[in-house]
């Protein structure tokens, strides 16, 4: 499992936030946010659009979504 909005930056345990994940690719992620970890893993944006995000709430989605536009990095 892995919260799409990290519990460290407000996230929570709830339906809407968790998605599953490889351990492969939860491992790569590690501490990245979504956004950053997606904008450079084409293979992991192409999975989680695919598959994951239909499971994700809307207001988390657009979150993501905007942060990818942006670029925002921590």
């Amino acid at each position: 499992m892995d919260h799409v909005q990290p519990k460290m930056r407000g996230g929570d345990r709830s339906g809407g936030n968790l998605v599953t994940a490889c351990g492969a690719c939860n491992a790569r992620k590690g501490a990245l946010r979504l956004a950053d970890f997606l904008r450079a893993d084409a293979v992991a944006r192409q999975h989680f659009f695919g598959h994951a995000a239909r499971h994700v709430w809307p207001r988390i989605l657009r979150t993501l979504e905007e942060d990818l536009k942006k670029g925002i990095r921590d």
